[in-house]
């Protein structure tokens, strides 16, 4: 009886000792470093997938540039330019639009840290009556700010999610406008915050309406915009 306990202590030990060794050598969940930290996270940056910047916009004030995959085009209408997958069609979804106004948001000629908790609250009061999906909240990206918040409306019978960012610069309010179905959402969101990252400014020309001689130099083409609203969709 002796030599059977001392063999079930001795066959307990060794099972204790390889537990903690595996754990000693596995650092942490598949996937990822001992800091917990996903592996290989650091070098997937914004910037590597930031493709070619195209020539200056809005009169020389802003260069921005599409994702690596993605191309742009002139939409004509209120839209200053459109990102979309290479090959796809101009309406074809996922996109991102940016347009361009002058800034109707009291004190806020340039959007920075002091600034923006006021440029949040009144961009969240301006789109109230469409009650947002997620509520306006302060985003930051390569050190500039934005104001984003997402709507939801229908298109061909399905669900479009259209993701907002909105910043201020020199005046000027720049907004981008990702529509994606709610299947392409995660990817898409990717690509938005590539194009927001990508966004320089710098002094530009006089004229409010000035628009970079780029977009003019790709044929435009009709951007058709998405229904009414989802939740107005449903009374019906």
């Amino acid at each position: 009886m002796t030599r059977i306990c001392v063999f079930r202590r001795s066959a307990w030990s060794l099972a204790a000792i390889l537990t903690v060794l595996a754990g000693c050598s596995g650092g942490g969940p598949a996937g990822t470093s001992g800091d917990g930290v996903a592996s290989g996270k650091a070098s997937n940056t914004l910037e590597s997938k930031r493709g070619d910047y195209m020539p200056p916009l809005d009169g020389g004030r802003l260069e921005i540039a599409a994702p690596k995959g993605w191309d742009w085009a002139n939409p004509g209408g209120n839209a200053l330019v459109a990102f979309k997958p290479k090959d796809a069609e101009i309406n074809d979804l996922p996109r991102v639009l940016l347009s361009v106004a002058d800034s109707e948001f009291p004190g806020i000629d340039d959007l920075t840290a002091k600034n923006k908790g006021d440029f949040v609250q009144q961009v969240a009061s301006s789109v109230a009556e469409q009650k947002p999906k997620k509520a306006v909240r302060e985003v930051t990206l390569n050190g500039r700010w934005f104001a984003g918040y997402q709507l939801l409306a229908k298109r061909r019978n399905q669900v479009v999610a259209q993701n907002f960012l909105v910043t201020v610069a020199a005046s000027r309010v720049y907004t981008l406008r990702l529509e994606a179905y709610q299947t392409q959402m995660e990817q898409a969101e990717a690509a938005l915050d590539v194009i927001a990252a990508s966004m320089k400014f710098s002094g530009g020309g006089e004229s409010a309406g000035d628009v970079g001689e780029a977009a003019t130099d790709v044929p435009q083409e009709t951007v058709r915009e998405p229904q009414e609203p989802a939740e107005a969709k449903a009374k019906e």
